[in-house]
C-alpha cells in the first residue's frame, strides 16, 4: 500500500452568498500535518477516538495565505479618474492673443479653430440629415394625410420592391 508522509487538512470555509459580492473574501486555508500521529483522526478534537490514550495534538503550523481582492465600481467612475489624471499631467499651453498673432496663424484659426469655419460646417452637415429626413416625412405621409394634396401613385407593396 501507498502512504504519504504528509497529509493536508482542509477546514470548511463560508461560501459567500451569489448575489452579493463582498470587498473581501477569507483566503481558504490548509494545515499541513508534519508527520503527527497517523492514528489522530480528529484534527479538531471533538470527538473521542474511543482509545485510552489522549489524543496527541500535532504542531500547526501558521498557513501562508494569499489575499485576493476585487475591484469595485463602475468603469465609467474608473475611466473618469483616469481621465482626470491624464487632464493633470498634460498641461495645456496658453492661447495666444489675436493681436500677437501672424496673418497665417489668424488664418488657420477661423478655419480649423475651436469654434472655427469647420466646426459650424459639421454643425450644418448633422443638422441637415434630420431636416431632410423630417421633410421627407412631413411630404410622404403627413401632407397627404391632412389632403393637402394627393400623391400620383399609391404606395408600393412590400413584396413588390423586392422583385
Amino acid at each position: 500500500m501507498l502512504s504519504f508522509p504528509k497529509t493536508i487538512t482542509t477546514f470548511r470555509s463560508q461560501a459567500p452568498h451569489p448575489l452579493r459580492h463582498p470587498r473581501y473574501i477569507p483566503p481558504v486555508t490548509a494545515i499541513q500535518n508534519n508527520g503527527g500521529d497517523r492514528n489522530d483522526n480528529n484534527v479538531s478534537g471533538g470527538e473521542d477516538s474511543g482509545s485510552s490514550s489522549p489524543p496527541t495534538k500535532s504542531r500547526i503550523t501558521p498557513p501562508n495565505t494569499v489575499e485576493i481582492r476585487f475591484k469595485r465600481g463602475s468603469r465609467k467612475r474608473r475611466k473618469q479618474e483616469a481621465e482626470s489624471a491624464a487632464e493633470k499631467i498634460k498641461l495645456k499651453p496658453a492661447p495666444k492673443d489675436w493681436d500677437s498673432m501672424t496673418l497665417t496663424e489668424k488664418l488657420v484659426e477661423v478655419y480649423v479653430g475651436e469654434k472655427g469655419l469647420l466646426f459650424w460646417l459639421n454643425k450644418f452637415a448633422y443638422a441637415s440629415i434630420f431636416i431632410v429626413i423630417g421633410g421627407w416625412i412631413v411630404f410622404r405621409f403627413v401632407g397627404p394625410a391632412f389632403n393637402l394634396y394627393q400623391l400620383d401613385t399609391p404606395p408600393l407593396s412590400p413584396t413588390s420592391m423586392f422583385k
